[in-house]
């Protein structure tokens, strides 16, 4: 009997699903770039909007992609991405959290002073993005005295894991460079 695939799929038949080139085109791009939006996998995949949201819909309705929706926009996942690190990879997607995170990472306690050093933006935008961290609780603070700390409430390897292993999909080279410290660890 065949193994079974997302949403009880024989494998033989995702292998099927998979059998048109456009739609293999987009399931890559999808499982290159996870946690991106649909103009991002539309770009990648160089199709145009119908074609890339019907192989996507598709995708989608036959259990190799999930959908997920944050705010105004939906981000495409591979199905066998794991659901704790959705919510934290859409957050490494956004240039300044992601530095913030890095930065957390790299120090494990950081200053507010540090941050702001970091990630050279006003220190009322990195506030507001603090705060967004501190909600989705990927990040938790300490006073001491006047100054503020910050470390991560997740693992740090997996910050960096996730900057690993999507590291062709951030067009930064911050990124290149803290991969580069952390493995010289």
């Amino acid at each position: 009997m065949a193994s079974q695939g997302p949403k009880g799929l024989p494998w033989e038949k995702d292998k099927g699903i998979l059998a048109l080139e456009a739609r293999k085109k987009v399931y890559e791009a999808v499982k290159s770039f996870a946690g991106s939006h649909f103009r991002e996998i539309e770009r990648k995949s160089g199709f145009s909007t119908g074609v890339a949201h019907y192989h996507l819909s598709y995708l989608v309705n036959h259990g190799l992609v999930m959908e997920e929706k944050r705010g105004h926009k939906v981000h495409y996942f591979p199905s066998e991405f794991k659901p704790e690190n959705k919510r934290l990879l859409g957050l490494l997607r956004q240039g300044i959290l992601r530095k913030i995170l890095m930065c957390i990472s790299m120090q494990r306690v950081c200053s507010y002073e540090q941050i702001v050093q970091f990630v050279q933006r006003p220190p009322s935008t990195v506030s507001w993005h603090l705060k967004k961290l501190l909600e989705e609780k990927i990040i938790t603070h300490s006073k001491k005295g006047r100054n503020t700390y910050f470390s991560l409430v997740i693992n740090p390897q997996e910050v960096i894991r996730l900057l690993i292993t999507y590291r062709k999909s951030f067009l930064d080279s911050m990124v290149d460079n803290v991969i580069e410290m952390w493995e010289r660890y």
